[in-house]
């Protein structure tokens, strides 16, 4: 008789047992623990694809040059080499050679500056050249002809100089010259030239 009632519980038990280990997953499943870990997982494995690697032979990507660069850049040209990097394209007068005798005023990062050279062993009144110069690179002569007499050279703006040439009226002496004439010159960065304006000094 005892035996058969303690079968007879244990029988009884089973299902409640099963059931509930049922309700246990369910529960585990249900929690808010439980979403949110499975959520963040799904999410992960969804919205986080595996990071493609480089394409081959791809170059990475260099930062723009700055100004601060091109400032650098042109600081490394120093008056004397930029006088030697034009000097040999200017033609000696009349078997002369010519030498640097002003570069006070030649800016390497400047759009037009300038050097002015006269022939060697010369005098007052001896020629003078006025080198120009776009940043440091040698343009060539201001004009074709040198002229007698230190020229007065100004800068009107970063482009842009003013020289006044001195010569002899007729009558003067070298010494006592009052004549006078004005040119400008002006780099313009559309042609990329130098565009002069005024007049040079009457030929005798």
């Amino acid at each position: 008789m005892l035996r058969s009632a303690f079968i007879g519980a244990a029988l009884i038990c089973l299902p409640l047992a099963a059931c509930s280990q049922d309700n246990a997953a369910q529960d585990s499943a249900d929690s808010p623990m439980f979403n949110s870990v499975q959520n963040s997982a799904a999410d992960n494995t969804s919205d986080s694809p595996a990071a493609e690697p480089p394409a081959a032979g791809a170059s990475p990507t260099l930062p723009a040059e700055s100004p601060a660069d091109d400032a650098e850049s042109c600081q490394d040209i120093d008056a004397h080499t930029a006088y030697e990097s034009g000097i040999g394209t200017v033609p000696p007068w009349n078997d002369n050679n010519w030498t640097l005798v002003d570069f006070s005023q030649f800016d390497p990062c400047a759009e037009l500056s300038w050097q002015t050279i006269s022939i060697e062993r010369g005098t007052s009144s001896s020629p003078y050249h006025i080198m120009l110069f776009h940043k440091g690179e040698y343009l060539g002569t201001a004009t074709a002809e040198p002229y007698g007499f230190f020229p007065t050279v100004e800068q009107v703006s970063g482009n842009e100089i003013a020289v006044t040439y001195h010569w002899p009226r007729e009558g003067e002496s070298n010494a006592g010259h009052t004549g006078e004439t004005h040119a400008g010159f002006r780099w313009d960065d559309g042609q990329q030239k130098v565009i002069m304006s005024g007049d040079v000094p009457p030929t005798s």
